[in-house]
């Protein structure tokens, strides 16, 4: 199954629907009320695409751009 947030697949866990890999501070309230159980999964690198979007035609700040600039390096650096 695919679902477009973590909340959703929580509550798909919660309902025996399956079993997920989700980031660990996510599950703190379910792991500690026992509604959800949690496995750390040593010796793994895992690997979550994220992007930043902004609108074209917006003027962006200098700030903004800087931002923009600082991902852009990141992102060169990972995939050397």
């Amino acid at each position: 199954m695919e679902f477009d947030n973590i909340e959703t697949v929580k509550r798909a866990v919660e309902i025996d629907a399956g079993i997920s890999i989700v980031p660990q501070g996510t599950v703190t309230q379910e792991v500690s009320k026992q509604t959800l159980a949690s496995v750390q999964i040593d010796d793994a690198d895992f690997f979550r695409p994220l992007a930043a979007i902004y609108k074209k035609s917006k003027v962006l700040s200098p700030a903004m751009r800087q931002f923009i600039s600082i991902l852009k390096e990141a992102s060169a650096k990972d995939t050397h």
